[in-house]
């Protein structure tokens, strides 16, 4: 009968040098691949951020001069309308457009001009930015 447990042969225990390379070589190859996909989901996370504000922002900033403009008749001052979004800042332009063919719904009101208005969203020191266009009628 031959003895299941053999005491004097020796077999080595434990993995070799040349196993422990070969899975350290196989971990780092699986964390490169999830710290790649990491850094594009931040990058996709700030993008999708950036975009769904950006738009709510420019609006904001538009009624404001168009408010601005309403109440003063000169351009107001925007300069603490995004001080709550850190990183956002914007730049709004305007510029009065010919209105010959428009009329004005209330016929005494001759005197309303065509302002095309145009406010960019950037965030991050330029790296997105966001633009939007808009008319509005106002008061010379």
């Amino acid at each position: 009968m031959k003895a299941i447990f053999n005491f004097n042969q020796k077999e080595p225990a434990g993995f070799t040098l040349l196993e422990i390379m070969v899975a350290i070589a196989i971990i780092a190859i699986a964390f490169t691949a999830i710290l790649k996909l990491h850094s594009r989901t931040v990058a996709m996370n700030m993008a999708s951020n950036f975009y769904a504000k950006a738009p709510l922002l420019a609006q904001k900033i538009i009624s404001e001069w168009e408010i601005g403009m309403a109440v003063n008749q000169t351009d107001p001052d925007l300069n603490n309308a995004l001080e709550e979004f850190p990183g956002f800042s914007f730049e709004i332009n305007h510029e009065i457009l010919a209105s010959d063919g428009i009329t004005p719904e209330n016929k005494n009101d001759n005197d309303s001009l065509v302002a095309q208005i145009v406010c960019t969203i950037v965030y991050n020191q330029g790296e997105f930015h966001y633009t939007s266009k808009g008319l509005a009628f106002i008061s010379p």
